[in-house]
């Protein structure tokens, strides 16, 4: 690890397996990222707070890079046990607050671009599953602050925050220039490429976020910084980003190419092209699966590459 900065591995219930959270020295002692809401994460991360040296009520301050459960899900009860005040992006306070208008709003947008994409009525149970499986990881709590890109972390002047959506609305980066340090949650990951995840957009009277056009230009930006390590949301640290970072963005386009290779012999709709791209998982994760097809479907739409047409309220996409 680096100076002042310690890394605590949380169990998790999802696939994607343990959460990496950190503990950051400073003015006020700083945690940045929780660990899901179970009973386990909850002793793990108050076990490894203690192999420190502290104890969660040193706790000063939290900090989330999103609002995904099994980073945020342990937040109310870090914030009852220490009184911590609590920051992220703004995009992440109606997730963590849990708003009951725009959870509604969130259900009905997915039942609609599912619709879209021609996922088949029986598949829909698949919404209501993973808002519930996911839902019981987390709890209400409350964001006191709201973190801008280019600004300061309060009480700790070295870090700076970096806004780098596309995995989620509410991602966010940090960055320490003296010594070139990232922490970068879910934005980029050693062995793994982020799903850039479709999510509805917190204005409702707009369209939603093209999430892979998001991630791709905060991938590029970070590229472009000088870093020397990154300390990611799971998996091992990675020392070569810029390697890293244009494997990434050559993948996109190699998956571009197998979209249109599978459009050859007709249209066909998002969930269709999700059942030829992702044959062994796509039933299992839906969700991840389709939000990989309709980023790489944003791609060739950006560029007029696809044509599309409605019938009956699906989508059906062309060359």
């Amino acid at each position: 690890m680096a100076q002042g900065i310690y890394q605590i591995q949380i169990p998790t219930p999802f696939s994607v397996g343990p959460v990496n959270v950190y503990l950051l020295e400073g003015d006020h002692l700083t945690l940045v990222d929780t660990g899901p809401l179970t009973e386990e994460a909850w002793e793990i991360l108050n076990q490894g707070i203690r192999n420190i040296g502290y104890e969660v009520k040193d706790i000063r301050q939290v900090v989330l890079t999103h609002h995904h459960a099994d980073h945020s899900g342990l937040l109310e009860r870090v914030r009852q046990a220490s009184g911590a005040s609590t920051f992220a992006h703004f995009q992440a306070v109606p997730y963590v607050e849990l708003n009951d208008e725009f959870m509604d709003f969130h259900a009905r947008f997915f039942y609609e671009l599912y619709h879209q994409c021609g996922v088949p009525k029986e598949s829909l149970i698949i919404i209501d599953k993973f808002h519930r499986r996911t839902m019981s990881f987390t709890e209400r709590s409350r964001i006191d602050e709201c973190l801008k890109h280019g600004k300061t972390l309060p009480h700790l002047p070295d870090w700076q925050v970096l806004f780098t959506p596309g995995h989620s609305q509410s991602q966010i980066s940090l960055y320490r220039s003296n010594d070139r340090v990232l922490i970068a949650g879910d934005h980029i990951i050693k062995n793994i490429s982020s799903n850039a995840l479709i999510e509805p957009p917190l204005d409702q009277s707009r369209n939603r976020p093209l999430t892979l056009v998001q991630y791709r230009t905060a991938l590029e930006m970070c590229a472009d910084m000088e870093i020397d390590i990154i300390f990611s949301g799971h998996g091992e640290s990675i020392t070569n980003h810029r390697k890293l970072i244009l494997e990434r963005l050559q993948k996109n386009w190699m998956r571009t190419d197998t979209l249109r290779s599978l459009l050859k012999d007709g249209a066909k709709t998002a969930y269709e092209l999700t059942t030829l791209l992702f044959p062994h998982v796509y039933q299992k994760e839906l969700s991840l699966t389709l939000s990989e097809t309709l980023g790489h479907i944003d791609l060739l739409q950006i560029l007029n590459q696809l044509e599309v047409k409605q019938r009956n309220g699906v989508l059906y996409y062309s060359l």
